[in-house]
């Protein structure tokens, strides 16, 4: 059999064996250090009695063994699954017991967690990273393996991670993706992003997130990542100075934080090339201000778990006063097919909303265990995305809405995120969400939920009556200190609903 997918470091270990790979956890490692980590973890999960396809579930932050666990699942033929620190042990326990790992792995604060979670669900092998007390290190884990690469299965259709679905709308899925797919998403993303040797790339968002390929695309164009264990401000510059970073990638809430906060005032953004963004909408005007403050490429990514970036905004796109393309979701990536249908998946007309659906390489092959959730999405070869959007009269897409989210009130189809964006749109508003409400009378009501010092109501209605048609307006208002949002920032609208 001859090998039909990539290997993420070996290639750099080679070529460029002394350049520096990842640096995490005040520790910098070498191409050439890594790539014998990883064929030590390879050996070391055989050496534990796991077959080919076998799970291992990973529990941890932004940590330096993150990457190198990934790429040995890649070369050794097993199968990560990544899992949010973020969630409560009855939401990990709901995906330990669908995707029944052979192992657990946890992270430097995650040993009680991973335990507890272990003897609840019968799993057998249990370690830590870093210093630990009564389970196993990752350090003795892989330091007792020697590489062998021989015993590597070479087979291109082997699944190599299966990603959680964040869970927005119920119980998470578990999107399968095997190494052709992961293969495609490395070169999209090095592709559309121009990755190369001299990339210095800041991961800022979780690697349990979809946004660890942006990661492993630099890591194969043989780049170097830096994986800080939070995001603010202050910690954002004082790592793109010291490091002289090139590129980074963040989420739209905190581009907004950058740019209103005096840790910028004197930063000098000279060394950036590019700043990645994705996850939710971001006002073309806070867009603008940010192009303007960083004078760098910016790059848009609209996709999701299942998919990868299907849509993006190229940097050649952010150089526009157009509010329109800045507003938009950009167009097909390299190698996607994105449409947007109707109910018999027929395409639409210019400027008619549908649903978008997409093909390509990077697509997952299924959901892990789901055969009629896969059916469901995957018909007609098409995944179908469940957001609404259409497609201008120049070939951007915009995205209307999920078509979960959308309002129906009196007869009228209504999208938050249209009057989510006017609203974001006004400048003492900083973060709001609308969604419906049930109501007797109308079916459902437009509510929206502010978040910080606002205008009055009657203030922020005068101004959406510009932009909108009366029928979209809000009825109800409320106000919380914060939105509940899931790891990739977005905001979990069911549980909105639940509470109000």
């Amino acid at each position: 059999m001859i090998k039909r997918y990539i290997d993420l470091v070996s290639g750099n270990a080679k070529s460029n064996p002394e350049s520096i790979a990842v640096i995490a956890d005040g520790v910098r490692l070498t191409f050439s250090e890594l790539d014998m980590r990883i064929g030590r973890l390879g050996s070391a999960l055989r050496n534990a009695g796991l077959k080919t396809g076998a799970r291992v579930a990973l529990l941890a932050a932004n940590e330096l063994e993150y990457v190198e666990i990934q790429a040995a699942c890649l070369r050794s033929g097993f199968t990560m699954v990544p899992l949010n620190i973020r969630l409560a042990l009855p939401e990990l326990a709901f995906i330990i017991d669908d995707s029944e790992p052979a192992i657990i792995i946890g992270g430097r604060n995650q040993h009680e967690r991973v335990k507890e979670l272990a003897l609840s669900n019968s799993v057998q092998k249990v370690i830590g990273l870093g210093e630990t007390d009564d389970i196993e290190s990752y350090g003795d884990f892989i330091s007792r393996a020697t590489p062998d690469p021989d015993a590597d299965p070479l087979d291109p259709d082997i699944v190599c991670t299966i990603l959680y679905t964040s869970g927005t709308t119920g119980r998470p899925k578990g999107a399968v993706i095997d190494r052709l797919g992961l293969t495609a998403r490395v070169f999209v993303n090095s592709f559309e992003l121009e990755s190369s040797s001299n990339d210095i790339f800041v991961a800022f968002l979780p690697m349990f997130h979809i946004s660890a390929y942006l990661v492993y695309a630099s890591l194969f164009s043989g780049g170097t990542v830096v994986m800080p264990p939070e995001f603010t401000p202050e910690s954002c510059v004082e790592i793109l100075e010291r490091e002289k970073a090139t590129s980074m990638v963040l989420v739209p809430t905190m581009i907004r934080m950058l740019i209103d906060s005096p840790a910028v005032e004197n930063f000098d953004p000279s060394n950036l090339r590019l700043i990645v963004y994705g996850g939710e909408s971001i006002p073309p005007a806070v867009l603008k201000r940010a192009v303007d403050k960083f004078q760098c490429g910016f790059h848009q990514q609209y996709g999701m778990t299942e998919t990868g970036g299907q849509s993006v905004l190229r940097c050649a796109d952010h150089i526009t006063d157009d509010y329109e393309i800045l507003g938009s979701a950009g167009k097909d990536a390299v190698t996607f097919e994105v449409r947007v249908v109707d109910d018999n998946d027929k395409d639409v007309q210019e400027g008619e909303p549908g649903e978008v659906v997409c093909r390509g390489p990077a697509v997952m092959t299924e959901y892990w265990r789901r055969p009629d959730a896969t059916e469901e999405t995957l018909k007609n070869g098409w995944m179908h995305t469940g957001d609404i959007g259409l497609r201008d009269k120049n070939g951007y897409l915009h995205i209307i809405d999920r078509r979960n989210d959308m309002i129906l009130s009196g007869g009228e189809n209504i999208y938050p995120r249209e009057v989510e964006q006017i609203l974001m749109g006004h400048p003492q508003v900083s973060e709001a969400t609308v969604i419906g409400l049930p109501d007797p009378k109308w079916g459902e009501v437009v509510t929206c939920i502010l978040v910080g010092e606002t205008p009055e109501e009657k203030e922020l209605e005068e101004y959406l009556r510009k932009h909108i048609a009366g029928y979209k307006l809000p009825r109800k208002w409320f106000r919380l200190d914060e939105l509940p949002r899931n790891a990739a920032g977005k905001v979990l609208k069911n549980i909105l609903r639940e509470q109000l």
